[in-house]
C-alpha cells in the first residue's frame, strides 16, 4: 500500500525545469569533446519559386536607343540619291544634242569664206557662225552636266557609305548589348535550390 502511494506522489509531482540531452545541467560539467554542427540561423525560403529579378534597365534602354538610331539611319540611307541631279542631266542631254552642230558650223564657215558670191558667202558665214556657236554651247553644256552630275553623285555616294558604316557599327554594338543582356538575364534567372543543414551531434560518454 505504501509503495502505491509513493508511486502516485512521484507521478503527480511537477518539476521546475525540463532537461534534455542537449541542455547542459549545472551540476554536471559539459564535456569538451561534444561537437555540435548546427544549421544556419536563417535558412532560405524554398517553399515557392522565386521571381527572377528584372533585367538591367541600362542595357534595355541602350538597346532601345540603338534600335531607334538604326531605324533612322536606314531611312536616311534610303533617301540618299546617288544618281545625277536633274539639272545636270538636262545640261548633259542638251549638250549632247547641240554639240554636233559644231561639226556642221565649221564647214559652213569655210565654204562661206571661199565663196565668190558675196550674198551666198554672207549667208553661209552667218549660218556657219550661228551653228558653230550652238555647237560650242552644246559642248559646254555637256561638259558642265557631266562634271556637276559626277561631283554631286560622288558626294551623295560618299555620304551614303558613311551612313552605312555607321549603321554597321551600331548594329555590332546592338548585338553586343543584347548578348550581354541575355547573358546577365540568364545568370539572374538561374535558380539555386538550397539544402537545409542537418545538425550533427556527437556525444562522448
Amino acid at each position: 500500500m505504501l509503495s502505491i502511494v509513493a508511486a502516485a506522489l512521484l507521478a503527480t509531482a511537477s518539476t521546475s525545469t525540463s532537461h534534455s540531452l542537449l541542455t547542459p545541467v549545472s551540476e554536471r560539467p559539459v564535456s569538451t569533446r561534444l561537437l555540435v554542427a548546427q544549421a544556419p540561423a536563417e535558412a532560405p525560403d524554398v517553399s515557392g519559386t522565386s521571381t527572377p529579378p528584372p533585367l538591367p534597365e541600362d542595357l534595355d534602354a541602350r538597346a532601345r536607343e540603338l534600335t531607334q538610331q538604326i531605324a533612322m539611319l536606314q531611312s536616311e540611307i534610303r533617301s540618299v540619291d546617288t544618281n545625277w541631279p536633274a539639272g545636270s542631266l538636262v545640261m548633259a542631254y542638251s549638250g549632247y544634242v547641240l554639240s554636233p552642230l559644231l561639226l556642221l558650223g565649221i564647214p559652213l564657215i569655210i565654204v562661206g569664206m571661199s565663196s565668190s558670191n558675196d550674198d551666198d558667202a554672207g549667208t553661209l558665214l552667218a549660218l556657219g557662225v550661228g551653228t558653230t556657236l550652238g555647237g560650242v554651247a552644246g559642248v559646254g553644256l555637256l561638259i558642265a552636266g557631266i562634271v556637276t552630275g559626277s561631283k554631286q553623285a560622288g558626294i551623295n555616294r560618299a555620304h551614303r557609305e558613311s551612313l552605312v558604316r555607321e549603321r554597321i557599327r551600331l548594329e555590332d554594338e546592338l548585338r553586343d548589348v543584347k548578348a550581354r543582356r541575355d547573358a546577365r538575364g540568364a545568370m539572374q534567372t538561374r535558380q539555386w535550390t538550397p539544402r537545409a543543414g542537418i545538425p550533427l551531434v556527437a556525444f562522448a560518454f
